[in-house]
């Protein structure tokens, strides 16, 4: 029987303390390494992370850019997270295993590792140490209830990305500016990226 996967978490009470937002934060330095920090790590089986509102599951949102265009894909039904099943992102990444933690030493426990590790497992790209650009926290939906986005942006060369996993479907790169028309068909956290696109793109 295979061991169930155990994530990285951290308390619900460490945002509160740190100051609750809803949606988008540029203050992203404010959060990270706090909630990535030794002494504030916790790692739960993945089942039961998903139902304890009392934790939040830390995970990395990379968005592909190259050029003037964005990687977009469609959430397909063999990605775990069903209720995001059917909708467009723009974030490339997943959950931070205890199989990441340790890797490196001077690694925020195994989040960088974990975040480089994703992108290679979904799309085929290899990413280096892109710095944190914001944070995500959506309290309107049950599966953002008990998750913490953390923003990357990563350039490419050239568009060839290869979907490796069977929750991204066509992926394609197409010009930002058609990405920002028509936010309804998004999941939230991507909404929220297009929404502040520009500010990323400076920032990052």
């Amino acid at each position: 029987m295979a061991t169930e996967e155990r994530v990285l978490c951290f308390e619900r009470k460490l945002l509160d303390e740190l100051g609750v937002f809803q949606g988008l934060s540029l203050e992203v330095e404010k959060y990270l390494p706090v909630v990535t920090s030794s002494a504030h790590l916790k790692y739960l089986n993945r089942s039961e992370a998903e139902l304890d509102k009392r934790f939040k599951q830390l995970i990395p949102y990379v968005l592909l850019l190259c050029g003037d265009k964005i990687l977009r894909y469609r959430r397909g039904k063999a990605g775990q997270e069903t209720r995001l099943h059917g909708l467009y992102s723009v974030g490339v990444g997943g959950h931070i295993s205890e199989e990441d933690n340790g890797l490196f030493s001077t690694d925020r426990g195994g989040y960088q590792e974990g975040m480089r590790r994703e992108l290679k497992e979904e799309v085929d790209v290899d990413a280096g140490n892109e710095p944190a650009v914001a944070a995500i926290n959506d309290d309107s939906s049950e599966v953002g209830q008990v998750h913490f986005g953390i923003v990357h942006i990563v350039r490419v060369s050239d568009e060839t990305v290869a979907s490796r996993r069977g929750g991204i479907n066509a992926p394609e790169f197409i010009p930002m500016a058609d990405a920002v028309k028509d936010l309804s068909g998004y999941e939230s956290w991507s909404r929220f990226c297009l929404e502040n696109l520009e500010k990323l793109i400076a920032k990052g």
